[in-house]
């Protein structure tokens, strides 16, 4: 019944990429639940700084967020800066560089899955095995 809970994953694509259709949906929503309408607008911000591409522009987009964050009074979206204004130096080496550590982060995840894989085996062996079929794409029952 809740609008919002049935339209998520409209809340979450890019608004550049919606139909005019699903624009009018979306405003439907936003103008009925006004909480949904600020976060909504928060996220759009955010979006905007994250697509900068120069540390000037990157200041002007940073200036809009935060008098956007001090505007309202919900606890999600100061929560949100703050902990953005603990990371506006990774932020700004992001927009600098377009850089991120996403690959490692993806080894590290990797590698915890292939270790979960194998929990409760005591011979090496077995546990070799078990990893080797997991990334050959055979699961083993």
């Amino acid at each position: 019944a809740d609008p919002a809970y049935k339209y998520r994953k409209l809340l979450t694509c890019n608004l550049e990429n919606l139909s005019i259709k699903q624009v009018e949906r979306l405003k439907l929503i936003l103008e009925s639940d006004p909480e949904m309408g600020v976060i909504y607008g928060v996220k759009e911000h955010v979006r905007e700084l994250l697509k900068t591409r120069d540390i000037h522009d990157f200041q002007s987009r940073w200036a809009v967020l935060e008098k956007s964050v001090k505007a309202t009074k919900m606890v999600e979206a100061k929560s949100l800066f703050r902990t953005l204004t603990a990371w506006r130096r990774e932020l700004l080496v992001f927009i600098r560089t377009r850089l991120t550590n996403a690959r490692s982060e993806a080894a590290n995840l990797t590698a915890k899955n292939l270790k979960r894989i194998g929990r409760g085996y005591r011979n090496h062996d077995h546990y070799r095995v078990r990893i080797l079929l997991y990334t050959a794409g055979l699961r083993p029952c």
